[in-house]
């Protein structure tokens, strides 16, 4: 552990990494988005509001990214720091359970480009390591606990809720997903199930974190006041 975080903090304080990394980041956002979300809009006409809600896994990437550089230039935020290891870990492991059910389902395990199923579960494994990783550096409170489960039970609700008419299943706005054996949303119900339970874990369980601090601080014995001469 000592190992992993003295690798962690070299390449936070030092320039060509970390803004290497940023830039990595920012890249995996715009490619994540246009490739896979592109046409995704325009398709389930989905309204101005949702979009912060929708390209789920690109945004995660772009916020560990933010968080990283800011950590790097001194100005750390730790509701951002929560915010990119929950989105990291939620929809790198959504991800790649997605793909482990599809080929257990289809046994269509293709390699045909950067958006085929072998890529995707590498890169989303990668995204989940980046978010254990940025753990180490999350101190969580109350507050920013709330706030993002709040955030990701939103996300959540606007990728399954029935609001978007015509949606197979009476779906939200939930990821393009590749059909399985004739139906697109064959694999919904348990990606859904997946996310909702991340949600409630990963938050939950900084939430629970953040409350013990709390209790611990108050027990702690306040120090002796010195006498006023």
């Amino acid at each position: 552990m000592k190992l992993i975080r003295s690798l962690s903090d070299w390449v936070i304080r030092t320039p060509s990494a970390a803004w290497l990394a940023f830039i990595a980041c920012a890249f995996a956002f715009v490619i994540g988005t246009i490739g896979w979300y592109g046409s995704f809009f325009g398709e389930v006409n989905a309204p101005l509001w949702a979009y912060p809600f929708i390209p789920d896994c690109p945004l995660a990437a772009l916020v560990f990214g933010i968080a990283l550089i800011l950590m790097h230039v001194g100005r750390t935020s730790n509701l951002i720091n929560q915010a990119a290891a929950v989105f990291c870990i939620k929809y790198g492991v959504w991800t790649m359970s997605f793909w482990a059910l599809y080929w257990a389902r289809t046994g269509d395990v293709e390699l045909s480009g950067i958006f085929s199923g072998p890529v995707m579960f590498a890169t989303h494994f990668g995204l989940t390591i980046m978010g254990l990783l940025l753990l180490q550096y999350v101190r969580p409170s109350i507050r920013d606990s709330l706030l993002m489960l709040a955030w990701f039970m939103i996300s959540d609700l606007v990728d399954y809720a029935p609001i978007a008419a015509g949606r197979l299943g009476g779906y939200g706005y939930y990821p393009p997903l590749p059909w399985v054996n004739g139906n697109p949303a064959a694999l919904v119900p348990a990606m859904m199930w997946n996310a909702i339970v991340m949600t409630w874990l990963l938050n939950g369980l900084l939430l629970i974190r953040a409350l013990a601090r709390r209790s611990k601080e108050a027990k702690r014995p306040m120090p002796a006041q010195a006498s006023a001469q």
